[in-house]
């Protein structure tokens, strides 16, 4: 494995294959994407028409003041947050696994004091069948907060709502809505609307990606969130493929001035043998 690091993006490579493309210089939050298999398909989207604030593989948190998440005020008196680029440090360039860890600061795009100082670690390796990225952060928080759930959290038949900031990824647009995908939820196969909110260590979604005409059967992939926490998860294949898992899906969150918020994910993307 190897990184090329540019100004504003910093690129994955497994030999001639691109693994991912971290984009550090957005000007509200950095992101993942593109994700790809070892065979080089793409397994992510990003910016799509229906919800442009998608960013591929992302991280992002909403407070009661701020939102991070969707890039622009969903409420009345809430402010538009950014995940302000800072550096890279611990950077590791050619290896069996290579990453760094970039410092972030969490603030209002209007300015102010910063809600969330962050340290996030991104590495990936090649360990046969597929990429395995690791994505950790360590959020220090500057300033008394809450986590919220969205207004648009999902509602369960029990009344619980299911909420979906934290680590999330949007798939490809062949993933979602067009059939025959699966979810494993470990080891277990599971549908769609039976694993929202479930709390899962290991999370499995199979999907189809739209071939280059004539290949047929089209090819398909995998991607595995695995966590170290235990959040809920928030996953639809329908209106669009996306999966999530986060600190307040499940129930929202009050935060302490010096307090540390931990998180580690690891993603595991793969091409599927027909």
């Amino acid at each position: 494995m190897k990184l090329q690091i540019g100004d504003d993006r910093v690129d994955f490579y497994s030999g001639s294959v691109l693994a991912g493309r971290y984009n550090i210089q957005h000007s509200l939050k950095p992101f993942l994407h593109p994700l790809n298999t070892p065979e080089g398909r793409s397994v992510s989207i990003a910016s799509p028409h229906d919800h442009r604030h998608h960013k591929g593989l992302m991280y992002a948190l909403r407070t009661r003041e701020i939102n991070f998440w969707e890039e622009s005020a969903t409420a009345a008196d809430e402010a538009v947050g950014r995940q302000r680029h800072v550096g890279l440090s611990d950077v590791v360039m050619d290896g069996e696994e290579v990453g760094f860890v970039e410092s972030l600061v969490w603030e209002a795009v209007d300015g102010g004091k910063p809600v969330f100082e962050e340290n996030r670690e991104l590495r990936v390796g090649h360990n046969g069948s597929g990429f395995a990225w690791t994505w950790g952060t360590r959020i220090t928080v500057r300033r008394e907060s809450r986590l919220i759930k969205s207004q648009w959290s999902w509602a369960l038949p029990d009344g619980r709502r299911i909420n979906y900031h934290g680590l999330g990824l949007r798939l490809a647009r062949s993933f979602g809505g067009t059939g025959g995908h699966r979810l494993v939820l470990d080891g277990r196969e599971t549908g769609f609307l039976e694993a929202m909110g479930q709390i899962a260590r290991r999370v499995m979604f199979t999907g189809t990606l739209d071939p280059v005409w004539p290949q047929w059967p089209a090819p398909q992939a995998a991607v595995t969130f695995e966590q170290e926490q235990r959040n809920g998860l928030f996953v639809l294949e329908s209106p669009f493929a996306f999966m999530s898992m986060g600190p307040s899906n499940l129930e929202e969150m009050d935060l302490s001035a010096g307090e540390v918020v931990k998180e580690t994910y690891h993603i595991h993307v793969a091409d599927v043998l027909p």
